[in-house]
């Protein structure tokens, strides 16, 4: 079991490789996003960048959104969204994408948050597997593209 918490300033740096890194082998970022997954400094500055650790070393992250922050976008009032989920596809962790997740969903509950959100790329088959296991339900009237040639899938979850 890994532990999670917010990212520190030093490990920023190794905490956007593990994002692009991720998002790299998975093919599922264009070279432009690469620079937005690598910037982890910004996502702990205008959302929550959390970190997973196994034996005292980065191994996963994600960052978390509420409403009105720049990094969000299909968040409403009452929800918290969740982005950049990431693990070191190197780690030989298997279990840190569910563990960042949930501890996602325990920020919510303990907020009082009603709802959490997340968009996937429709060619993300493994991570959206993860997801709908874990009870996350397609929210279709919510999808959007960020580009022409990426479509994201919405999903949500009622705690």
């Amino acid at each position: 079991m890994a532990t999670i918490r917010a990212a520190l300033p030093a490990e920023y740096e190794v905490v956007g490789e593990i994002a692009a890194k991720a998002y790299a082998d998975a093919g599922n970022a264009p070279d432009y996003y690469l620079s937005v997954l690598r910037d982890a400094a910004d996502r702990a500055a205008n959302a929550e960048l959390l970190v997973a650790l196994h034996d005292g070393r980065p191994v996963g992250t994600v960052t978390v959104v509420r409403p009105g922050d720049p990094y969000a976008e299909i968040c409403r009032p009452g929800e918290m969204e969740f982005r950049m989920l990431a693990v070191d596809p190197e780690s030989g962790c298997r279990s840190i994408g569910r563990e960042l997740v949930e501890a996602v969903l325990d920020r919510a509950r303990a907020e009082g948050v009603g709802r959490v959100v997340l968009c996937v790329s429709e060619t993300a088959h493994r991570p959206r597997r993860l997801y709908e296991r874990m009870g996350f339900q397609r929210t279709p009237e919510r999808d959007w593209s960020p580009t022409d040639d990426i479509r994201l899938l919405a999903h949500g979850l009622h705690l």
